[in-house]
């Protein structure tokens, strides 16, 4: 009996502590937020500025945030290019109490994904806490997992529409597009 209640307290300590292992958000609204600027309104780009004016964002005169640097990431079959952007917006707000920024770009027509939607936020060392909540909002936006480095990176593609538009989204906590440390960001091209 003795060993038995010794095996269920271990049990029970090792369950704690990889619970405890388990990194938990840094910013628990980044991916609602993200969701609400960059996936509300399906495929439509006009709906982008109108998501980040609604939400309090402020568009500022000059865009920072180097597009072609989101392309920089972990993926394993590079079907895109985000350099030569014909047109880049960026606004600027707060997540969570952090100054974070989005950035909208438009690339020539006959590129596979035209358009593209960023959050961008420094500080944040390890996308696997936001993993489970952003599959769920990619899902439902009607792309899926591709492919994943469990700590910084979680990529994500599919076809949406009755047209089957290409669509592709990841995250990265490794991002060069800001030239900050531990940069992530979070984005949709279409």
């Amino acid at each position: 009996m003795k060993l038995k209640l010794e095996a269920v307290a271990l049990a029970a300590l090792t369950l704690s502590a990889a619970a405890a292992a388990q990194p938990t958000a840094e910013l628990p609204s980044a991916v609602a937020t993200f969701g609400k600027l960059c996936l509300a309104g399906g495929l439509d780009p006009a709906a982008r500025s109108t998501a980040l004016s609604s939400a309090g964002w402020h568009k500022t005169e000059t865009t920072n945030i180097d597009v072609p640097k989101l392309a920089i990431s972990k993926a394993i079959d590079r079907n895109y290019d985000f350099s030569k952007p014909e047109a880049t917006e960026q606004w600027n707000g707060t997540l969570d109490g952090r100054p974070a920024s989005a950035v909208l770009a438009s690339f020539d027509s006959k590129r596979r994904y035209s358009n593209l939607c960023a959050l961008t936020v420094e500080g944040v060392r390890n996308a696997m806490p936001y993993g489970d909540e952003l599959k769920t909002a990619f899902e439902a936006f009607g792309i899926k997992g591709k492919s994943v480095d469990l700590v910084h990176y979680y990529e994500y593609a599919g076809k949406v529409g009755s047209d089957k538009h290409p669509v592709r989204g990841e995250i990265f906590t490794r991002s060069l597009a800001t030239g900050g440390r531990d940069t992530m960001h979070i984005y949709v091209a279409y």
